[in-house]
């Protein structure tokens, strides 16, 4: 993930939505009502029998929902595929209202949309062994967005927001708050003094969020072994689930996390491709 996110990072940089990344949605759904499309929410899809006579079904989903949804429908190797599949560490989220600026050390870090907290590579390694051996690290590696400086008009009156998550245990019970925020004043001294509200969400609340975030994975899947190369299972088409015209185009297919839309993009190539064929 983090060599697909360097990459373009060096190609095109990392765009910022003006207004937040609320206004990607926005756009993408005033584009479909343009070609005649309609979005119904709250709706909650619980059975493959509501979906009968669509001509393609493409599901954003974790592989254990879609063998639930989908259930005596999907063949035996399938289902056996996606109930091995495993999912990743977890994210613990807060999200902060501060005043002013972080007070990075590192002045390239006052400039930067977004920044990755972890110390030395050795510290890194040692935070990541931990989450994956299922203990919480007392230095957990964090993300630190602060997309306000490319889109002043998210701040109001002098106060920022910023948005941070630390690596944290699949499905973690605690809190991981102050380990974070600990983290993000290790390499910007005062930055405590600055908070002026938070918004914590840690892995049953992400996963509340969204069902597709199982244990607080927000990976959609953990990126290791054979799972890194083939997921959700190995197949010729990973996004077809063997019952005709369902799809599954969620991070949990190629390429997975950290490239962004692609995955429903191939998705959604490979669903046209077999319509086009019946």
């Amino acid at each position: 993930m983090g060599l697909v996110l360097a990459a373009s990072a060096h190609a095109v940089g990392w765009p910022v939505a003006a207004g937040g990344s609320g206004t990607i949605a926005a756009a993408l759904a005033a584009r479909l009502a343009d070609l005649g499309g309609t979005i119904e929410t709250a709706a909650p899809v619980t059975s493959a029998r509501e979906l009968d006579g669509a001509d393609l079904v493409l599901l954003d989903l974790a592989p254990g929902a879609a063998a639930r949804l989908l259930a005596r429908r999907l063949p035996a190797s399938t289902a056996a595929a996606y109930a091995r599949y495993r999912h990743g560490p977890a994210a613990f989220k807060v999200d902060f209202a501060i005043e002013g600026d972080i007070p990075w050390q590192a002045e390239q870090s006052r400039r930067a949309g977004t920044v990755h907290l972890g110390g030395t590579l050795e510290e890194i390694a040692a935070a990541e062994a931990d989450v994956a051996r299922g203990r919480m690290p007392a230095r957990p590696f964090v993300l630190v967005g602060q997309q306000y400086l490319a889109d002043p008009s998210r701040s109001r009156d002098g106060i920022n927001p910023i948005w941070a998550y630390a690596h944290v245990p699949h499905g973690y019970p605690g809190d991981a708050t102050a380990a974070l925020t600990a983290q993000i004043e290790r390499f910007a001294p005062g930055f405590r003094a600055r908070i002026r509200a938070t918004a914590v969400r840690g892995p049953a609340a992400l996963e509340a969020h969204n069902a597709n975030y199982v244990g607080g994975d927000i990976g959609t899947g953990a990126t290791s072994g054979l799972q890194l190369l083939a997921r959700p299972r190995l197949a010729a088409n990973p996004y077809a689930t063997g019952v005709p015209g369902a799809y599954l185009c969620s991070a949990a297919t190629p390429p997975g996390p950290g490239s962004h839309g692609m995955s429903g993009y191939r998705a959604a190539q490979a669903a046209l491709g077999w319509l086009a064929r019946r």
